[in-house]
């Protein structure tokens, strides 16, 4: 036996024996009590709930001399394990099972790990029959309860395995699977993925399609009865009428799919959008006969990150990576070379890593031809300060470029280039090469400037709204202060334009409720790009289907408030970007700190090669839902839909809020310093006794009472009170780097770029 499978074989015993040390030998008998959660008691004393790591809630806050009633009734005298589910961050703490003033148990909790790391500890007591009150009851402070557990010493009954219908087996159509317990009233669990199932599994509700290969495996559970074994059904689905090879194969034609939609494409019918990583969807296929085939993929993205996998049941076939097309409707082609087997199979196209769209693949027997060289460009895209005649080449001989200077995809119908092309405004050149007997060659593009002030760098801002809103639809604004430090907005020619208060009353402004407001925006549509010249403490606002309502002074601005209930930008659709742009580079990044719109990606490009995105690549969409899914009660409340998502300081966290009070018990517990201690606001805002960007920091994420922990990313947010709204952005986030709080930046947590020599910031409005 070698020393990796002695170590394995030792430490499952360990687990084995500890198991055995910490879990009552039996399971509930019938009528038993069984498991009780901590909450739901008849009557307590000095102790209060919180939300569980493991679900619902548990019992926290407990005190010397607190005490929890739960009535119960015990089918017969005798001898009974008694089990208590809790955590606590330091050793040697105390609680008992009391029946009046008689104690029938003790236990002592160990140091779990954290107020949410959870262990069993196991007793044993005697107990009377008939409807009673039992009490637990701190003898000591500093342990949670999430659940108690009372079961005969005597093992029972198990339950039935689940059986399958049909059985497993090999067929030529798509099954309905329903799965069944001889046990009345069991509750089955059950598994697609080759796991084995747990209480935490799929509950299973009615019939399971299987239209692809696939091994289920499930266990029964009921209160009273042990679980059952657990039961495997393998089933093999051969289809004989699936989608040809070769051939081409529309995206949206799936058989089946994991977390994908469809939408319009700009190429005609539908594609296949909102791929998230791990994302896939499954075609049912006939290989006219195997060997080696090209697959090509109609794909599209703004990130240069995505990647695609063909696979065969759990066998990757192929890998390609999908370029930064510079729009979710600016297509281009990628293949790759595969090797499939003939016959009738299932092939999934699966997304290894998130944030493209796909329109079509098409399957062609052996490897196609050589490609065409791209096209490149003299001189290159970038900003220039007078009009540029742009020439293209391919290094191929004989092919012909195709080009267009509209933003489009140029195709075999797109202008011929024939010559230099004069570009005197803003514009992209999009061009691809073809050639007769070889394969088009990718799509080049480069975008021109023409910037007669020179600015220090470029502002791209991009649609990536997925279809959902048009470029005349998006409007941004930059507010900052200019080199005289003079609060100035940005002008289409990148001017900065002192602010004053006659511009909320200036020709064309806006005006909302009988008010007037400075118009300083402009649509994607009319302004993609401008030049930037240095400003310091600016802004630069997003809004989608109207502009801000911003009222502008001489002095200063009125920008959007989140908690004033007549601020005339509460149904807008907003956000924004924070950035300085100086000697030593540009230093900016997205934030979460007041409230989430709508997603955007922050990247910036520099001259010695620098490139990087941060921010969220999730739908809005999925964001909400996984929000609403993820964080605790307190912090469900502070959705606005369809808004936004308001930060816990702008929402029931501020003073005079129902959880004004939410980190303050904690404090209590592990504030260990002198001087007055930090309220829930003071920790929110970082201001008061939080005013200590580490300490703010330490306590936002839950690892104050553990220094060691301050530094150490994998233990933050696994404590409640902890900030679960930062924890979501960061979980959401590229990188997981997010700005939830105001001193989210402590040990380079935050969605913050900074570097010298910029050349472009590019960002992306997401939907």
């Amino acid at each position: 036996m070698n020393g990796k499978k002695a170590r394995a074989y030792f430490m499952i015993l360990f687990l084995l024996v500890e198991m055995l040390a910490l879990t009552p030998a039996a399971w509930a008998a019938l009528g038993d009590p069984g498991r009780i959660e901590a909450e739901n008691y008849s009557a307590m004393s000095g102790i209060q709930t919180e939300a569980s790591t493991e679900g619902g809630q548990n019992v926290a806050y407990i005190d010397a001399g607190d005490w929890m009633d739960y009535a119960v009734n015990i089918p017969s005298s005798g001898k009974y394990n008694v089990s208590f589910r809790v955590s606590s961050p330091y050793a040697g703490t105390k609680l008992e099972l009391r029946s009046g003033t008689t104690t029938l148990a003790a236990a002592t909790v160990p140091n779990t790990g954290g107020w949410q790391s959870w262990q069993t500890v196991a007793t044993t007591a005697n107990l009377t029959a008939g409807n009673q009150t039992l009490r637990v009851y701190a003898v000591t402070n500093g342990w949670n309860l999430n659940w108690l557990e009372i079961t005969s010493a005597a093992p029972t009954q198990m339950t039935s395995a689940p059986t399958f219908s049909p059985a497993a087996g090999t067929y030529t159509s798509a099954q309905s699977v329903t799965l069944a317990s001889a046990t009345p009233a069991a509750t089955i669990k059950y598994t697609t993925d080759g796991s084995t199932p747990t209480a935490a599994s799929p509950t299973y509700t009615g019939a399971i399609n299987v239209a692809a290969s696939v091994t289920i495996k499930a266990v029964a559970m009921k209160a009273g009865f042990a679980d059952s074994a657990v039961s495997t059904a393998a089933y093999t689905i051969n289809l004989p009428n699936g989608k040809s090879i070769p051939g081409k194969i529309e995206a949206e034609s799936f058989d089946a799919m994991i977390g994908v939609a469809t939408e319009p494409s700009s190429e005609g019918g539908l594609n296949v959008g909102w791929i998230d990583t791990g994302d896939s969807m499954s075609y049912n296929v006939n290989v006219a006969a195997a060997g080696t085939y090209t697959v090509q993929y109609r794909v599209s993205s703004p990130n240069a990150t995505g990647q695609l996998q063909l696979k065969s049941g759990s066998t990757v076939l192929g890998t390609t990576a999908v370029p930064n097309t510079e729009g979710w409707q600016a297509w281009t082609t990628v293949d790759s070379i595969v090797t499939l087997e003939a016959g009738s199979q299932t092939l999934t196209l699966f997304a290894s890593a998130g944030g493209f769209n796909i329109n079509w693949f098409q399957f062609t027997p052996g490897t196609l031809p050589a490609k065409v060289a791209s096209p490149t460009f003299a001189p290159a895209g970038g900003t220039y300060a007078t009009p540029q005649n742009v020439t293209l080449a391919t290094s191929t001989p004989g092919a012909t470029i195709k080009y267009t200077t509209d933003g489009s995809t140029p195709t075999a119908a797109s202008l011929t280039y024939t010559g230099p092309i004069s570009v005197s405004t803003t514009t992209t050149v999009k061009a691809i090469a073809m050639k007769a007997g070889m394969t088009d060659s990718d799509l080049a593009s480069a975008a021109y400037k023409i910037s007669v002030n020179g600015g220090a760098m470029d502002f791209h801002i991009q649609n990536g709204t997925r279809g959902n809103f048009a470029d005349n639809e998006i409007y941004w604004a930059v507010l900052g202060l200019n080199a005289a430090n003079q609060l100035s907005y940005l002008d289409a020619n990148g001017n900065l334009v002192p602010t004053s208060t006659a511009l909320n009353d200036a020709p064309g402004h806006l005006t909302k409720n009988g008010n007037n407001y400075a118009n300083i925006y402009h649509k994607v549509s009319d302004v993609p790009i401008v030049s930037v010249p240095a400003i310091s403490s600016g802004r630069m606002f997003l809004s989608i289907g109207s502009p801000l309502y911003i009222k502008l002074y001489n002095d200063g601005y009125a920008g959007p408030d989140v908690n004033n209930p007549t601020d005339p930008n509460n149904d807008v659709y907003w956000d924004f970007i924070e950035f300085t742009l100086d000697a030593g580079g540009y230093h900016g990044n997205t934030t979460r700190v007041d409230a989430f719109g709508f997603p955007i990606t922050h990247r910036l490009i520099c001259a010695d090669g620098y490139d990087r995105t941060v921010g969220e690549t999730e739908t809005r969409a999925a964001l909400f839902a996984a929000y609403l899914n993820e964080v605790p009660a307190e912090f469900k409340t502070l959705v606005q839909a369809p808004y936004r998502i308001l930060a816990p300081a702008k929402g029931g966290f501020k003073a005079g809020g129902p959880y004004a009070d939410y980190f303050d018990s904690y404090v209590n517990q592990v504030w260990n310093r002198p001087g007055p201690k930090p309220t829930t606001q003071d920790i929110l805002l970082g201001i008061g006794a939080a005013s200590d960007p580490e300490i703010c920091a330490a306590l936002n994420r839950g690892v104050f009472a553990t220094p060691a922990s301050w530094t150490d990313t994998s233990e933050y947010y696994k404590i409640a009170p902890s900030n679960y709204y930062a924890k979501f952005w960061h979980d959401h986030s590229i990188d997981g780097l997010s700005y939830g709080f105001c001193y989210d930046d402590v040990y380079t947590q935050a969605a913050y770029l900074e570097h010298n020599d910029p050349t472009a910031l590019i960002v992306t409005v997401g939907w």
